[in-house]
């Protein structure tokens, strides 16, 4: 065994800026496509909600354009100021909104399905949403549509523990069935063709913080304003169009498309599980596909797919990618969160080959519990890589972070287990990408992701596709589905 470090990943910014951290390196350098023609300069937002939540987020958007001030600590990487949104700021950017883009839903309506706290008020309180959506998109003008849940819907669906289950060592090959709202939001309104962004008061009101349903006296944790600022101004402007940063590549370095591949399962359980691949570049641009059912055996476990269905996957997925980027990868890398099979890797070999791409990686990433132990308080350095073998790694993504003085992270970090099962590149060398794909995550502005982009949105996305009837195309891009 041996332990060795990898340094963190840089990040490009506008004018070729870089930095390794998201936040000064937007305030340095503003978006990677700052005075292009594909930059959003101005998001017009849709409005959806009751008067209250319409309201509240309206006046906190006001407020979040002139800046946010950091967080009362000593810790200013961590928590640093939110430097406002608007023409002058480094976005280049400004939102437009106002009562012509704006959609109400009476608060009795809201009082009403509270009440009910049944799955049947998850559906109308999705279908009420859905067609005050669709009218805002109907006639027209609007970029990103923001619904504004009332703290009483969230609470129809409500989950202590969200977020922080992998955190905390809940088995990862749990494929949940409980109805959600966001979710099945997001999937209907989906044939819209304008990605949504949800937001609860607390986001915008910090009187309004939500109780966890366990534990009465005790309310969720929350972000301090700066980062909540972030956070949503960035998901606003990716949703928009734009592309906020993108990882560093070389000039002489390849081309290189990754792929991530999680399983979910159906909503009515006639299909165990049903497959999906989530395709990126170094931009971080993402093409959604959808794959065939799955099935487990008793002598395995672990989803898999037959070699048919995994080159129809790979296969399909390389054409969304030409699609998109009118070209093909000159290397293609597979994230898989289970292991692989004879048939799988037959499957996604024969798809590689026949696009004519000949550098192929096929790995397994997944949360291990084996840990290094350091002396003092704080956990070992995200960016730690202990090798196990030639083709096994654990490689810390999230612990103490050097540039922020601290272990920002609430429970003991649980690294990545990588195994390299057929691949061209050498395990440093994949280790050092996986590493860097944790910080392709628009909706978080903090870089010490825990999971490759890959396998965090096909997991995402597989919450979303479960709502998605079979005879309904899906939506392309990420941005309809973060």
């Amino acid at each position: 065994m041996k332990v060795t470090f990898i340094d963190e990943p840089e990040l490009e910014f506008g004018s070729s800026g870089r930095h390794i951290d998201i936040r000064y390196g937007l305030k340095s350098f503003g978006p990677l496509d700052a005075g292009t023609e594909t930059a959003p300069r101005v998001i017009r937002l849709g409005l959806v909600g009751t008067q209250e939540t319409v309201e509240g987020i309206q006046n906190w958007l006001t407020k979040c354009e002139g800046g946010v001030a950091a967080k009362a600590t000593p810790l200013l990487n961590l928590f640093p100021s939110f430097p406002g949104y608007g023409d002058n700021s480094c976005f280049q950017s400004r939102l437009e909104f106002g009562q012509s883009l704006t959609r109400s839903i009476t608060k009795k309506t809201i009082e009403d399905l509270a009440k009910r706290n049944d799955q049947a008020a998850v559906a109308d309180a999705v279908d009420l949403f859905f067609d005050e959506t669709r009218q805002l998109v109907e006639k027209g003008g609007v970029d990103v549509i923001i619904c504004a849940l009332p703290l009483e819907l969230a609470n129809l669906d409500a989950d202590d523990e969200g977020e922080l289950s992998a955190e905390i060592g809940k088995p990862e090959q749990e494929y949940e069935t409980r109805l959600d709202l966001r979710n099945w939001l997001k999937a209907k309104t989906m044939t819209l063709g304008k990605p949504i962004q949800l937001v609860l008061p607390p986001t915008y009101d910090e009187s309004k913080k939500r109780k966890l349903k366990t534990r009465d006296a005790e309310v969720r944790q929350l972000q301090d304003e700066a980062t909540r600022a972030w956070n949503f101004h960035i998901a606003l402007y990716y949703k928009a169009g734009g592309t906020p940063w993108r990882i560093v590549r070389t000039s002489g370095e390849l081309s290189a498309c990754h792929v991530g591949i999680s399983f979910y399962r159906t909503l009515d359980h006639n299909q165990l599980m049903t497959s999906m691949a989530q395709v990126y570049n170094e931009r971080g641009d993402g093409v959604i596909v959808r794959g065939a059912p799955v099935q487990l055996t008793k002598e395995d476990r672990q989803p898999h797919l037959s070699a048919e269905d995994s080159y129809k996957l790979l296969h399909s997925a390389m054409e969304q990618y030409r699609k998109e980027h009118k070209t093909l990868p000159a290397r293609v890398v597979v994230h898989k969160s289970s292991s692989y099979n004879p048939e799988e890797l037959d499957g996604l070999t024969r798809a590689v080959r026949d696009q004519r791409i000949e550098l192929l990686d096929f790995l397994t990433v997944a949360k291990c519990f084996s840990r290094l132990y350091r002396a003092g308080q704080y956990p070992p350095l995200r960016g730690t890589l202990l090798n196990l073998d030639a083709s096994t790694e654990v490689l810390y993504t999230r612990g103490s972070v050097a540039f922020y003085s601290t272990y920002p992270g609430l429970y003991v970090p649980r690294p990545l287990k990588i195994r390299c099962v057929e691949t061209e590149q050498t395990p440093h060398f994949l280790a050092q990408e996986i590493l860097a794909l944790t910080k392709l995550n628009w909706n978080n502005t903090q870089f010490d992701g825990g999971e490759p982009i890959t396998l965090r949105v096909a997991r995402k996305v597989g919450d979303i596709l479960k709502y998605v009837p079979d005879n309904q195309a899906v939506q392309p891009r990420y941005s309809f589905y973060m």
